[in-house]
């Protein structure tokens, strides 16, 4: 009995396939297989058009943009070097550096670990871009895990980062944030410890450096305001110039003395010297006490106030030593560090930062839209032999009545 196409069913003895029938049924089923393939064909098609009309943000399919950046991690062969904060970090993630430092395989670990995640999904709303509804933590880490990269070369130290996203511009911002973040991370457990005190000496050496600037000043207008170099000097020429009045007041009392005895008693020459006497009163007086007391008269400070002069005027020079010796102490320091740092060289340097990608990284619609025809393809050559098949059995009274056994 032949089916209904007029193709003779194949029968098979036990274990016996006849190539050439199974091709003849192939082929008088040549246009099932064709239309099931086209069917194949035009569907993946009109899938991947479809998904470049829809937004990519909803796209079942949208084109994604990857952006990199590559950095140098550099390995210390010495263990001993290894801060044992670092230590502790990287056996927490799993990392045995107890025989050599493993820096590359420490910022795999670090670029993916939780602090970093966090802080991402945060600034960057993670969860509100994937529509993230059900367990926020838990999945935005998990999205971020699966879309970010993380990769070391190991022969030459040199560690990728790539993120994938819909949009080229967020995938670079993404990247060069987590950079940021890892280098951060570094310098937070030690490892970039010689660079940072480098800095942070530099830092207190423009503080110190402005203090001495602002000291210095002050005893400059403290000498311009008093006209002498030093608080010595100053007692010297006030004291000089009080015995130089009081002189000069004995000898014109001796004076006033000496004419009045020949002279009337309105004489306008005894008037005169008498003024003169009292305004060498007056001067000795600003000159021990000042107008007020703190004050000062035209003729400089007064005695009483010359100790607290010299007490600030002191304080001015012990503090302008103290921080000359903050600073000769520190550029030593610094020396020393910079030193440190050209011998061993930085451990983390950035190579290349993300940048905006101008041409997708996936998906590969041709190569998706090639695999769903070859698989149709397959399907309906199945389908028609396995249909050919049933076929024979039930044109096979012997393999009826083993099936109904």
């Amino acid at each position: 009995m032949s089916d209904s196409n007029g193709v003779q069913p194949v029968i098979y003895e036990e274990g016996e396939i006849d190539l050439l029938e199974l091709l003849s049924v192939l082929l008088h089923n040549k246009w099932k297989i064709i239309i099931i393939t086209l069917i194949g064909a035009v569907g993946s098609v009109l899938f991947s058009i479809g998904s470049l009309l829809l937004p990519p943000n909803i796209s079942y399919l949208p084109n994604l943009y990857s952006s990199s950046a590559k950095l140098l991690i550099s390995d210390d062969s010495s263990s001993s070097l290894i801060p044992s904060s670092m230590t502790s970090i990287a056996s927490l993630a799993g990392i045995n550096v107890g025989g050599g430092s493993s820096y590359g395989l420490l910022a795999v670990e670090l670029a993916k670990s939780n602090p970093i995640v966090d802080v991402v999904v945060e600034e960057f709303d993670i969860v509100k871009r994937y529509d993230i509804n059900k367990y926020p933590i838990a999945s935005s880490r998990e999205e971020i895990r699966d879309r970010l990269s993380v990769e070391l070369d190991e022969d030459t130290g040199v560690l990728s980062i790539s993120y994938i996203d819909w949009e080229p511009e967020f995938s670079m911002n993404f990247v060069n944030r987590v950079v940021e973040l890892l280098d951060d991370r570094f310098s937070s457990i030690g490892i970039n410890k010689n660079l940072n005190q480098k800095q942070l000496l530099e830092e207190k050496l423009m503080r110190v450096n402005a203090g001495i600037a602002q000291l210095e000043g002050e005893i400059k207008a403290f000498q311009q305001q008093y006209g002498v170099f030093s608080i010595e000097q100053l007692a010297e020429v006030q004291i000089g110039g009080l015995a130089e009045l009081k002189s000069q007041l004995i000898l014109k009392e001796l004076e006033i003395k000496t004419y009045t005895q020949f002279a009337r008693i309105d004489d306008p020459v005894v008037n005169r010297m008498k003024s003169e006497r009292d305004n060498l009163e007056n001067l000795i007086k600003q000159m021990e006490v000042g107008h007020e007391p703190g004050g000062y008269s035209d003729l400089g400070p007064s005695m009483e106030d010359i100790p607290d002069i010299a007490l600030e005027y002191s304080h001015l020079e012990r503090e302008l030593l103290v921080q000359v010796e903050i600073y000769k102490l520190l550029v030593q320091e610094l020396e020393m560090t910079k030193l440190k740092v050209e011998g061993e060289g930085p451990i983390f340097q950035v190579l290349e930062l993300g940048q905006i990608a101008d041409k997708k990284n996936k998906p590969r619609r041709s190569i998706i839209c090639i695999v769903v025809t070859m698989v149709a393809f397959i399907i309906s050559v199945i389908f028609i032999l396995v249909q050919n098949y049933w076929k024979n059995i039930l044109n096979d009274p012997e393999r009826i009545d083993k099936l109904r056994k």
